[in-house]
C-alpha cells in the first residue's frame, strides 16, 4: 500500500440518533440496540452514549437487509466522477465530505484522487510531497501498456477497517502526454476495473474527483459511469460551465457510449439565501437544467473553510467529521442518501481489507 508514514484514522462516530437515521430505522432506540447487539456490536454495559463507527453502521446494515445483501449484484460497483468545467465551485470539498458521510452510513468508499492540484488528497489528511506516490495516470498507463497496474500499491487508508480509502495523485497527473497515442484511451478505467475486479470489489462505491477544464484523464473515468455528478455554484461562470459539460458528455455518448448514454446530475453548492444572485441563478438553473437538479442544495457553511490548517495538512478532515451536527454536514448527509439511490449503491459482500499493521516508522511519524 501506498501508506507509508500514513495510519488510518478511526473516526469519532456517530450518536444514536444519527445512526437510526443512516439505517432508516424508526423503531425504538431500546429495539436498535438489541439490532445492533445482534449483529455483534459492543454496547457499553451502563448508559454511557455509545458512538458508532462506521464499520459497527455497516455491521448492523448486513444483519439487517441480509436477504436484500444475498440478491445478485454486478461484479464492479458504481462509479460516480464528480465533474465540471471550472474551478472554483467546492467540488472537492464536496467529494470528500460525500465519501465521509457514506462511509459513516456503512458503505465502503473508494476516493479517487483525478486532479493534478491533489487537493483531495490532502483534504483526507494525505501528504501527497512524496516520491513514492501512485496515482490514477500510473494505473492507467499501466494497463494501456499491459503492465499489472499495482493498484494495491497505490491505495492510502483514511479509516481503519476499510471503510474508507484514497488513491491520491498530484502534480505528475498534469503529464498527459502518453494518452495522445493511446489507443482506445476512454475505455482504460473501465479496462482498469475490469482487470481489478477482485480488487474493486471489495467497495460499495467508486467516487472519482475529476480535474477542473479539460483534461485527457476525464474522458476514460466518465465513460465508466451511468452519470456524472456536476457540482455548480449559483454564480454566471458557473453556470455557463455546465455547456462545457453537456458538450462533452454529448461527444463522449456520440463516439463510445452510444449503446448507453451517460447522464449528467447537478448539486448546487455554496448558496447563500441573502443574496440575490444567488437566487436569481439558482432560478435560472431551475429553468434552464430543472430535470438534472438534485432537490438538496448545499448552503454555505463557513466550517467548509476550516477543513485543513495550511500549515499541517496531516490534520485536515472533512467538515463532516469536524462538525456532523451543523448545517453543512446535514446537507452533504441529505445529498448523500440522494446519491446512494441514484447510483444503485447496493452493499456489497466482498471480503474486507487486512488491517494495516502499523509500522514502528508509522508509529513515529504519528503527532504526540
Amino acid at each position: 500500500m501506498n501508506s507509508t508514514n500514513h495510519i488510518p484514522r478511526r473516526p469519532a462516530g456517530v450518536r444514536l440518533k444519527a445512526a437510526k437515521e443512516f439505517l432508516g430505522y424508526v423503531d425504538t432506540d431500546k429495539q436498535f440496540r438489541e439490532l445492533a447487539r445482534a449483529a455483534g456490536v459492543e454496547l457499553p454495559t451502563n448508559n454511557t452514549h455509545k458512538l458508532y463507527l462506521p464499520s459497527e453502521i455497516r455491521k448492523i446494515r448486513r444483519h439487517r437487509f441480509a436477504d436484500i445483501i444475498a440478491a445478485t449484484l454486478p461484479s464492479l460497483p458504481p462509479v460516480m466522477p464528480a465533474r465540471i468545467t471550472k474551478g472554483g465551485t467546492g467540488k472537492t470539498t464536496f467529494v470528500g465530505n460525500v465519501g465521509a458521510a457514506t462511509a459513516h452510513m456503512g458503505y465502503r468508499v473508494l476516493l479517487i484522487e483525478g486532479d493534478a492540484q491533489g487537493s483531495l488528497s490532502e483534504q483526507m489528511g494525505y501528504d501527497i510531497d512524496r516520491d513514492d506516490l501512485i496515482h490514477l495516470g500510473h494505473l492507467l498507463e499501466n494497463v494501456r501498456a499491459g503492465r499489472p497496474s499495482r493498484i494495491r500499491d497505490a491505495v492510502v487508508p483514511i479509516y481503519d477497517d476499510g471503510m474508507l480509502d484514497l488513491i491520491p495523485g498530484d502534480i505528475t497527473m498534469a503529464d498527459e502526454g502518453w494518452l495522445l497515442t493511446a489507443v482506445g484511451r476512454e475505455s482504460l478505467f473501465v479496462r482498469l476495473m475490469q482487470e481489478e475486479a477482485d480488487f474493486f470489489s471489495q467497495y460499495d462505491l467508486v467516487i472519482v474527483d475529476c480535474a477542473p477544464g479539460t483534461t485527457m484523464l476525464a474522458g476514460p473515468i466518465m465513460t465508466a459511469a451511468p452519470l456524472v455528478t456536476a457540482i455548480v455554484m449559483p454564480e454566471p461562470q458557473s453556470v455557463r460551465a455546465l455547456k462545457g459539460l453537456k458538450s462533452n458528455l454529448k461527444e463522449l455518448n456520440a463516439s463510445v457510449r452510444a449503446h448507453q448514454p451517460i447522464g449528467m446530475h447537478i448539486i448546487v453548492n455554496g448558496f447563500n439565501a441573502p443574496f440575490k444572485p444567488h437566487v436569481d441563478n439558482l432560478e435560472k438553473l431551475a429553468r434552464d437544467y430543472g430535470p438534472y437538479l438534485n432537490n438538496t442544495i448545499v448552503r454555505s457553511y463557513v466550517g467548509f473553510k476550516r477543513e485543513m490548517d495550511p500549515d499541517d495538512v496531516s490534520t485536515a478532515m472533512p467538515l463532516f467529521e469536524r462538525e456532523p451536527l451543523s448545517p453543512g454536514a446535514r446537507d452533504i448527509v441529505a445529498v448523500a442518501s440522494s446519491l446512494l439511490t441514484l447510483y444503485g449503491v447496493r452493499l456489497r459482500s466482498g471480503p474486507m481489507p487486512k488491517p494495516k499493521q502499523a509500522t514502528d516508522d508509522d508509529l513515529a511519524a504519528v503527532p504526540a
